[in-house]
């Protein structure tokens, strides 16, 4: 959007107009007659079924079937068709483009179960809506992950991802790994059981055999939650040494809670049990994160747990990540438009009242023509830089290249253009001995709890908004210069 447009060129599907069709491009040449409409359309219909519609009627269901195709993409809501009201030659295409809204539904309302994360999805998908094919396999595709990755948390080793790229094979190393860990342990405490029922003795075996294992194993009574072994002091486990009685004291308080919560009501369980310990920073954010996989046994006659913990940080950190490249964007670190768009229709569902600016950089195009994309990207920087004045409370996602959408809470308009008008202001007289003029145009919508319009409505509007800034800035800046 970086060169200004006309206000000819913002509408790309009527919105209210109808669609007039002059006399004269209705003519007969044959037996077949054609009817040109709007967009390179054309029906065929017999030469009789011409002569027996008026223009005013023909006007009429080209209204009527724009009319449909208008609201199926915007107020889908809104859109009715009745075939039977139609001209007979119209019939057909208004089947048509029934259908046409039909798949259009429901794979918009299939696209929502999944971006709201519920990939049990119970909607109905027509067998020839090819539309939604692909989200149906993408549905497919996260259910079976979802399905497997949980198979892995309950012990089965055997399952991999084979569905996501890179993330699959980091996936199925550490599997691996974890399936070679927990079978050598389990050999262990085998032998060691076996050992104990011979001589109490054997107890220092198996200290001399768990101390060669990486993991932090902790056998701890069930009904007194005393640590009766551990192959290594907490101390030395991969703990910060400048925290490292804090992280011990979280450690004790979490296995409590793990026993208490896992084997509460499985006295009698063999089944393994799995959990996550997470070790906080004094801030709340997140130090290490242990996985913890307990298994009853008897020990010196006394019912234990015994547990593996193993470091699982590095793991939970890469999950973040792709997290972090879903919902950020690289270059300026603001939201991306997925979450964008995301939370601009949670907003509108739960009726929240609220700004929505729409922000277009100026000369982007010009910058990245001249002076290259290394300039390009320094300015797209320091712009989103400018809008993050608005502070936390504030939502911004870059929708794509040189726009921005700002999601305000408590403000109102007069606000939201004061803020905007300081920073436009204040992005230029940063950089005054910059070679092009840093500026943007932008347009704002006042959503209240009433609001009928959906998230690309409220965009429309937005958008239709920032080009009368930048055409009434243009004309400011010609009678200036005049």
């Amino acid at each position: 959007m970086d060169n200004e447009k006309s206000a000819e060129e913002m509408t790309s599907i009527p919105t209210k107009e109808t669609t007039s069709l002059p006399a004269e491009e209705m003519t007969t040449s044959s037996a077949e007659e054609t009817i040109s409409l709007p967009a390179e359309k054309t029906i065929s219909l017999p030469a009789e079924e011409i002569t027996s519609l008026t223009l005013e009627e023909v006007q009429s269901a080209v209204d009527a079937l724009f009319g449909y195709l208008r609201d199926i993409l915007y107020t889908p809501k809104q859109a009715q068709l009745d075939p039977e009201q139609l001209p007979e030659p119209f019939r057909e295409l208004a089947q048509g483009l029934l259908f046409i809204g039909r798949c259009i539904e429901e794979n918009r309302s299939l696209a929502k179960d999944l971006g709201r994360g519920n990939l049990d999805s119970t909607l109905t998908i027509s067998p020839d809506n090819e539309i939604a094919s692909g989200l149906k396999a993408l549905q497919s595709t996260l259910k079976h992950i979802s399905w497997q990755v949980g198979q892995v948390a309950k012990g089965d080793y055997k399952q991999h991802l084979s569905h996501a790229g890179m993330f699959s094979e980091s996936i199925n190393d550490m599997i691996d790994q974890l399936k070679e860990r927990d079978k050598a342990l389990r050999a262990e405490i085998e032998l060691t059981q076996q050992l104990a029922n011979d001589s109490r003795n054997t107890v220092l075996l198996l200290d001399g055999i768990t101390k060669s294992i990486d993991e932090l194993i902790i056998v701890v009574d069930r009904a007194t939650h005393e640590w009766v072994y551990t192959n290594r002091e907490p101390l030395q486990y991969q703990f910060d040494t400048e925290r490292n009685e804090r992280a011990v004291a979280l450690l004790y308080a979490e296995i409590n809670e793990y026993l208490e919560a896992a084997f509460a009501e499985q006295e009698t369980t063999e089944e393994p049990v799995q959990s996550y310990i997470h070790l906080l920073e004094d801030e709340g954010t997140i130090a290490k994160v242990y996985s913890v996989v307990g298994y009853p046994i008897t020990w010196m006659d006394r019912k234990s747990v015994v547990m593996k913990l193993v470091d699982v940080t590095q793991m939970q950190r890469k999950q973040e990540e792709l997290e972090r490249a879903a919902y950020f964007d690289t270059l300026t670190k603001a939201y991306s438009r997925h979450y964008g768009m995301l939370t601009l229709e949670r907003w509108i569902l739960e009726r929240q009242e609220f700004i929505l600016a729409f922000v277009d950089m100026d000369g982007l195009k010009y910058v990245n023509d001249t002076l290259g994309h290394v300039a390009g990207d320094e300015y797209i920087i320091t712009t989103s830089n400018i809008l993050f004045g608005f502070g936390k409370s504030a939502v911004i996602s870059r929708l794509g290249g040189d726009e921005f959408m700002v999601l305000l809470l408590e403000h109102t308009v007069e606000q939201a253009r004061a803020d905007l008008e300081d920073m436009r202001k204040r992005l230029n007289e940063a950089y005054p001995d910059c070679e092009y003029d840093r500026s943007f145009s932008f347009g704002l919508v006042e959503v209240d709890k009433n609001n009928a319009h959906n998230s690309s409505m409220l965009l429309s509007i937005a958008d239709e908004s920032m080009y009368k800034d930048k055409r009434d800035r243009k004309k400011e800046r010609l009678e200036h210069r005049e």
